[in-house]
């Protein structure tokens, strides 16, 4: 999907609620509707439903892109570690943002 980059540009250092999260696919979804439209079964058409879309298009989905795009940045700036000012306030904000969404 070509709007995905647009999308996620910047991503790995958005705060994302639940409500984004879920935002995020449903709005993955209907784009996911419009490109592939209707489906065909037996010669009757019908209304995709979300395992037929996760089967059709291999990629992940947008969230899981995102999660990838914030562990890639963390990596980035985990080998700043020859900036140990930027290092410190980097790793302040990552932990306060594990301690928010309770990730172990």
């Amino acid at each position: 999907m070509m709007v995905k980059p647009a999308v996620v540009y910047g991503s790995e250092k958005w705060a994302m609620t639940e409500m984004d999260t879920k935002r995020l696919g449903t709005w993955e979804r209907k784009i996911l509707r419009w490109i592939y439209g209707q489906g065909v079964k037996q010669g009757i058409w019908r209304i995709r439903n979300n395992q037929e879309f996760s089967e059709l298009y291999k990629d992940l989905d947008i969230v899981a892109d995102i999660k990838k795009k914030r562990l890639e940045w963390i990596g980035h700036v985990v080998r700043l570690v020859h900036r140990e000012g930027q290092l410190r306030i980097y790793m302040r904000v990552i932990q306060r943002e594990v301690e928010r969404e309770g990730i172990d």
